[in-house]
C-alpha cells in the first residue's frame, strides 16, 4: 500500500513538473503571436501606401523606403515565425514523451490491477469472506481481518480511480498533440508564403535602386537642397530650444545662469518626471505610418557614398495626414522653415517637435493634451509623398524618438 500511494504521488509531482515546463512555452508564443499579428498590421498598411505610391510611373525615394521597410518587417516576422516553429515543436516533443509516460503508466497500473483481481478470485474459492472473517481465533483478529478487507476493496477502487483519470489525461493529450501538428503546418505554410513575398520585396527594390541610380545627378541635387533645408530646421530648432532656456532662467532667477538646462518649476518638474516615465509608451505623432528615415547618421538608401544625419525620424503617412501631441504639455513656438511650419511643445526639460506641417490648429502658449491634434503634414505632389519630421530633445541634448515612442 505504502510503495503504490509514493508512486502515485510521484506521478502527481511528475504531472505538476510537466505543467510548469509548459507554462514558459507558452508565454513565449502568447508573445510570439501578438508580434506577428502587430508586424502583418504593419505591413499590410505599409502596402496600402505603396499602392497609392505605384501610382507613379517613376520610382521615388519615398517608394524606397516603403519597400525597404517592409523588407524589414518582413524579415522580422520570419524570424518570429521560426521561433513559433521551434516552440511549437518543442512542445509536440513534450506531449509526445507525456503521452508514452502516461501509456506506460496506464499499461503498469492494468497488470497491477490485474494481478489483484486474480488474488481476490482465488482468495474467494478457498474460502468465503465470513468464513475468513469468523475462522478469526479471538475478536483482535476478526477486527484487523475486517479492516484488511475493507482496505483491500478501498484500494482496487483507488486503482481503477487511476487508471480512469490518467486514461481521460491520456485522451486530452493525444487530441492537444494534434492541434500543437496542424498549428505547426499552419506556420511552416505561413513561413512558405513569407519566404515569397519577402523574394518579391527584395527584387523589387533591386529594380527601383537600378532605376533611382540612373537619376543619380539629380538625386544628388535634390539631397543637396533638402539638406540645406534639413541644416535650416535643426539650426531654428536649437536657437529656439537656447532661447526657451534663457527665458526659463530669467522668470525663475531674474538673470540667465549660463547652464543649458531649463530652469524648472515644482509643477514642470512633475510634468518632466511624468514624461520620462513613458519612455518606450508615448503615442505615434501620426495615428498610422511607416518611419522612413532613422535617427542619427545613415548612408543614403540610393547613393551610399552619401550620408544623411536626422536629428529625428522621418515617418512616411497617408495624404491628409495630421500630426497629434505625443504628451501633455505646451505650445512654446510656431515658426516656419522652407515655407513650411513646425510647432514645439515642451513638457518641462522635454521638448517634442512636430515638422513639415503646411497647416497648424494650435496656437503658442496652448496647453494641449495627449493625441490632441497640432497640425496637417505637408502633402509633396512631386515625390508623392506625405512625411512628418518628429523630434525629442531634453534641453538641448537630442535623443533617439523610436526610443521613447511604443512599438
Amino acid at each position: 500500500m505504502i510503495a503504490i500511494a509514493r508512486k502515485y504521488l510521484k506521478f502527481l509531482s511528475v504531472l505538476l513538473l510537466a505543467a510548469g515546463f509548459c507554462y514558459a512555452p507558452a508565454q513565449d508564443r502568447k508573445t510570439l503571436e501578438a508580434n506577428k499579428k502587430k508586424l502583418e498590421q504593419e505591413i499590410e498598411q505599409t502596402n496600402k501606401q505603396l499602392n497609392k505610391t505605384n501610382k507613379q510611373k517613376k520610382a521615388t525615394v519615398a517608394e524606397l523606403q516603403l519597400v525597404n521597410s517592409n523588407i524589414n518587417k518582413r524579415q522580422q516576422l520570419i524570424k518570429g515565425l521560426n521561433q513559433e516553429v521551434t516552440v511549437t515543436e518543442r512542445e509536440i516533443g513534450r506531449l509526445q514523451s507525456k503521452i508514452n509516460r502516461l501509456s506506460n503508466d496506464i499499461e503498469t497500473l492494468k497488470k497491477e490491477y490485474a494481478r489483484l483481481l486474480t488474488m481476490a478470485r482465488r482468495h474467494h474459492n478457498q474460502y468465503s469472506l465470513l468464513m475468513f472473517i469468523f475462522s478469526s481465533q479471538n475478536f483482535n483478529q476478526a477486527w484487523r481481518r475486517l479492516r484488511y478487507i475493507s482496505q483491500y476493496e478501498d484500494y482496487s477502487r483507488k486503482q481503477v480511480a487511476i487508471i480512469t483519470e490518467k486514461q481521460e489525461v491520456l485522451a486530452s493529450s493525444r487530441k492537444t498533440l494534434e492541434e500543437e501538428r496542424s498549428n505547426k503546418k499552419k506556420l511552416v505554410d505561413a513561413q512558405v508564403k513569407a519566404k515569397k513575398e519577402l523574394e518579391k520585396e527584395q527584387k523589387s527594390k533591386n529594380q527601383m535602386v537600378a532605376q533611382l541610380k540612373k537619376q543619380e545627378k539629380s538625386l544628388r541635387s535634390k539631397l543637396q537642397t533638402q539638406q540645406k533645408k534639413v541644416n535650416q530646421l535643426n539650426d531654428q530648432i536649437k536657437k529656439k530650444i537656447e532661447a526657451e532656456i534663457r527665458a526659463s532662467q530669467q522668470k525663475e532667477t531674474q538673470k540667465p545662469s549660463g547652464s543649458s538646462s531649463f530652469a524648472l518649476t515644482p509643477a514642470e518638474k512633475t510634468l518632466s518626471s511624468n514624461f520620462e516615465s513613458n519612455k518606450g509608451k508615448l503615442p505615434w505623432p501620426l495615428e498610422r505610418g511607416t518611419i522612413s528615415g532613422h535617427f542619427g547618421t545613415h548612408p543614403h538608401p540610393v547613393i551610399s557614398s552619401l550620408t544623411v544625419t536626422n536629428n529625428g525620424i522621418d515617418i512616411l503617412t497617408e495624404k491628409g495626414a495630421v500630426a497629434r501631441a505625443v504628451f501633455k504639455g505646451e505650445v512654446c513656438n510656431i515658426e516656419s522653415a522652407y515655407g513650411l511650419k513646425f510647432v514645439m511643445v515642451r513638457h518641462g526639460a522635454y521638448m517634442t517637435v512636430y515638422a513639415n506641417l503646411d497647416q497648424v490648429y494650435v496656437k503658442k502658449g496652448q496647453t494641449v493634451d495627449v493625441k490632441q491634434k497640432i497640425g496637417r503634414v505637408y502633402y509633396d505632389a512631386d515625390e508623392n509623398k506625405t512625411e512628418l519630421q518628429f523630434q525629442v530633445w531634453k534641453n538641448t541634448t537630442k535623443l533617439n524618438p523610436e526610443v521613447w515612442i511604443a512599438h
